[in-house]
């Protein structure tokens, strides 16, 4: 697995005048050209930009404000340890392993019939049950009382 170092560095918030350059935008690219062929020249690739709050006091007596630093952010591999470099393997070369064939797949037949797990197909009838079924069988508690 490799792994990697960051760097982050502000990005420029002003253009430069280059020879041939004209406009603040071309002159501004320019600027952050040079800075990432630079970190390039070292090592570095270039991720990504991040803007970030950062609280700032304004003056010498004035409250802390909020406001945002754009970071342009740099990656570049770790050169492993020389002592980590004789514990890794390289598996590249080995042949691939296949796995065996299987007999096709055949459900089993289940053990008992599906209705059939030990229990009568009625459960047993609570005495509140029991009494409810008298009842309706009779015409109910209410059957003569509201006609």
């Amino acid at each position: 697995m490799q792994s990697f170092e960051y760097k982050a560095i502000a990005a420029p918030t002003r253009a430069r005048k280059f020879k041939g350059v004209k406009g603040t935008a071309a002159q501004f690219a320019m600027v952050l050209s040079e800075l990432m062929n630079e970190m390039a020249s070292d090592g570095w690739e270039y991720l990504r930009s991040d803007s970030l709050p950062v609280d700032e006091k304004a003056g010498l007596l004035k409250a802390r404000v909020e406001t945002y630093h754009t970071m342009l952010i740099f990656r570049r591999a770790k050169s492993q340890p020389a002592e980590m470099a004789g514990l890794i393997e390289d598996h590249s070369a080995e042949p691939e392993i296949t796995p065996k064939s299987s007999p096709p797949f055949e459900p089993a037949a289940p053990a008992r019939p599906a209705e059939d797990y030990g229990f009568s197909q009625d459960p047993p009838m609570t005495s509140d049950a029991r009494h409810a079924e008298e009842l309706a069988d009779e015409g109910g508690p209410f059957s003569d009382d509201r006609r």
